[in-house]
């Protein structure tokens, strides 16, 4: 494979489309007719509200902002979000979100994120759920901030809630379908249909996605395939029924499936003498940043199925009663390289199977007067079972100083393959209630409470000790059993509240100030292998925020201005921590303290341009914190850069009867963060920007719209994730950001 083999086949076959659409363009009017900023609506507090009125920091995307932005899946959402991080641990198929320096940095399966994600009101927690690709949405709101009081679930970062098309209910069919074509042999198609009864108290819509593309990395092993070859697909089918004002019911069925043939790369980084493994010499000579020398098939696939109801009864003019049903199971396999190299040093296996079942009610209030409420009660109850497998030194296997005993024996490493198994079962019950109060025309107090109670069970667990026997060259698994049928429980209850004052300060401005409090349950250690005093609880995790806001447009609606400060008490963040005598236990950092801003503007400086702008700026510290015996106190948080800045810019150039020509160009700035606790030069990814750009064609009458665009225009070179592994393995284990990479893609309307 050859980078940038499809470019100038791209170029050309651009040109010839560019020709023919500016042949069918007017051009004696070149400019895109005035209009005002597009007002979304949020359900970010449970009840459609426009995102100016919402008082709390929430950013929505919308379906044109997603196509502009080229999003496939929900790993990418931080470009045009300030605060916001994303690092693929895994795979860019399992996201973990950072929300102002809240996030979590135990990566096993059985874990929730402390930022909470939603599909159409469906709480998504494990990573086995998580996995899914981006096509015929409505919208997807970000919200910054403990998420205590109204959410399904409660979190203590915020929440990624993703909302999908729905039937437009206009009787008749229609549909549109996307065909693209990219660098690596990138082949994208994306559709809809949408069908609705004469008599319009039916409709359905049907969507699908899929996408296949080779491997982005270049592998040089012989007969091993480039890294990151993969292929998926998702579908999507919504039945909607509105026989009246008074009843409406929308029924959801998906499926994705998503396998990345060679595994998700790793980038053996920061190697140190003695090369990967101290032994092997080898320290990538020759190869730069794209390229690789992986010796095993690496494989990962995930799969999930979903099925939610949503009813909607009017009881009155006053009263709605909402109801949400969900059902959702996944599946998760990785096999990994975890090396990075052409020898058998470390290899990782991660394997998880999910359901969830689900049951939300809410009773909503639209009183004629001063007062109004929201109340209702979730539970859930969600299943896991998971398992690792990790083999090390298999290259080195074998009897180094002659005592007649394998190695693996003398340092229980070389040679070694340790593997763990376990049950979780997960009972999470919720009732809350928010009501808002109009204390005069221009101020509102919101209060908020919630009370919130998690069961957390965890049986079977197994682990065991296993070896490669290099007498038959077979690996002996489970050969000595280390934790035996260990079974633990934890229950966990906590009332968390927000109060809000929201005052109107102008006809176009508003500002509020909010307390708000946040809870993450206890969590389980899924990576025990050598003890039973490693199969332990960290206590739950809590955070208490103020927040200071306003939200603002100005000339004629051409010009927003959004901005807040925040100040968090953080405690109890939950951790791995590795002990002296290489056990690992889950513990509680004690005290962090987070502080920051965010700035978010939308201009319409002239009829046919818009420009967006976001800044965030953080100081997040750990007051208390011992990890492995050292005093981590003052320490940055995991995954917070001090600094992160976006701007886009899209530009409507020649509008005629045909359609519109645009060119938008987007950036986003990440400054210098660190992926682990110990802030070590290893863990570190240093500042960089990735800028986009996207030329396309919208048509008028025809329904034919096309676009060529590119992604990371400058090729930039970074890591998503990054952990240090020199002390054990000589190197800093890393996962590469996507190199640059152009296409071209075409959709009709019909």
């Amino acid at each position: 494979m050859s980078r940038g083999s499809n470019v100038g086949d791209i170029r050309n076959l651009f040109i010839a489309i560019s020709a023919l659409g500016f042949a069918g363009t007017s051009l004696e009017a070149v400019s895109q007719p005035s209009g005002t900023i597009e007002e979304i609506v949020v359900t970010a507090q449970k009840r459609e509200q426009g995102i100016q009125d919402a008082p709390l920091s929430v950013s929505a995307l919308s379906t044109d902002d997603l196509a502009k932005l080229k999003l496939r899946d929900v790993t990418q959402i931080a470009a045009q979000i300030p605060n916001v991080q994303i690092a693929t641990a895994y795979s860019e198929s399992q996201p973990s979100f950072s929300i102002r320096g809240i996030t979590m940095s135990d990566w096993s399966q059985n874990q929730s994120s402390p930022v909470a994600m939603y599909v159409d009101d469906v709480y998504k927690g494990l990573g086995a759920l998580q996995a899914l690709q981006l096509f015929d949405l409505e919208r997807i709101e970000v919200l910054r901030g403990p998420q205590g009081t109204l959410y399904g679930k409660n979190a203590t970062g915020g929440a990624v809630s993703v909302v999908t098309a729905k039937p437009t209910m206009e009787a008749g069919a229609r549909g549109e379908i996307q065909v693209g074509y990219g660098e690596f042999d990138l082949i994208e198609a994306e559709g809809m249909v949408d069908f609705a009864s004469d008599g319009a108290a039916f409709g359905v819509r049907a969507a699908f996605d899929y996408s296949s593309a080779d491997g982005w990395v270049d592998n040089n092993f012989p007969g091993r395939d480039d890294s990151g070859k993969y292929d998926e697909f998702a579908a999507r089918v919504t039945f909607l029924f509105e026989p009246g004002d008074s009843f409406d019911a929308a029924l959801r069925v998906s499926v994705a499936d998503r396998d990345v043939e060679s595994g998700y790369e790793v980038l053996a980084d920061d190697v140190g003498s003695g090369g990967v493994g101290f032994f092997t010499g080898y320290d990538r000579s020759g190869l730069n940043f794209f390229e690789s020398e992986l010796d095993r098939d690496s494989e990962q696939t995930v799969e999930n199925n979903a099925v939610s109801l949503a009813i909607n009864y009017r009881m009155s003019s006053a009263l709605t009663l909402s109801s949400i049903t969900a059902y959702d199971d996944g599946e998760w396999l990785t096999l990994e390289d975890a090396d990075g190299s052409p020898f058998n040093i470390l290899e990782a296996d991660y394997t998880s199977d999910v359901t969830a079942v689900s049951q939300e009610f809410r009773l909503a209030s639209q009183f004629d007067s001063a007062f109004n409420f929201l109340a209702g009660i979730f539970v859930q109850r969600e299943e896991v079972e998971a398992g690792v497998s990790i083999k090390t030194f298999h290259a080195f296997a074998g009897d180094s100083n002659g005592n007649g005993a394998l190695d693996c024996f003398d340092d229980f490493v070389t040679g070694c393959t340790v593997e763990n198994s376990y049950d979780q079962e997960k009972d999470s019950m919720a009732a809350y209630f928010e009501g808002v109060i109009g204390l005069s025309e221009r101020l509102e107090l919101t209060l908020g409470l919630r009370f919130s109670k998690d069961d957390v069970e965890v049986s079977d667990y197994n682990a065991a000790l296993g070896y490669l026997d290099t007498d038959t060259g077979q690996e002996v698994l489970g050969a000595f059993p280390t934790i035996v049928d260990v079974s633990q429980d934890v229950d966990d209850s906590e009332s968390t509240y927000r109060v809000v004052l929201d005052y109107v300060l102008s006809d176009n401005a508003n500002g509020y100030l909010s307390f708000s409090t946040g809870f993450r349950n206890s969590a389980f250690n899924g990576q025990a292998f050598y003890s039973p005093v490693e199969v332990n609880f960290a206590d739950p995790e809590t955070v208490d925020s103020w927040e200071l806001g306003f939200k603002s447009d100005w000339m004629g609606n051409t010009l927003r201005v959004n901005g807040a400060v925040f100040h968090y008490k953080y405690e109890d963040q939950q951790f791995i921590n590795v002990r002296p005598d290489f056990l690992q236990e889950l513990v509680n950092a004690e005290e962090a303290t987070v502080k920051g801003l965010e700035l978010e503007v939308i201009a319409l400086p002239v009829d046919n341009l818009e420009l967006r702008f976001g800044i965030g700026y953080l100081d997040a510290e750990y007051d208390k914190l011992t990890l492995g015996g050292a005093d981590l106190s003052g320490n940055d948080l995991i995954a917070t850069p001090d600094l992160n800045a976006n701007i886009m810019a899209t530009w409507y150039f020649a509008t005629g009867e045909a359609g519109s020509w645009y060119l938008s160009a987007d950036t986003v700035y990440v400054g210098d963060q660190y992926y682990d606790a110990f802030n070590s030069q290893p863990s570190e990814q240093e500042g960089y920007w990735i800028s986009n750009a996207r030329l396309g064609f919208d048509s008028a009458n025809s329904g034919f719209d096309f676009a060529i665009w590119a992604k990371n225009l400058a090729d930039k070179e970074y890591t998503r994730y990054r952990l240090d592994l020199g002390a054990n393995f000589n190197f800093t284990y890393a996962h590469r950001g996507r190199p640059r990479a152009v296409g071209i893609e075409a959709t009709y309307r019909f």
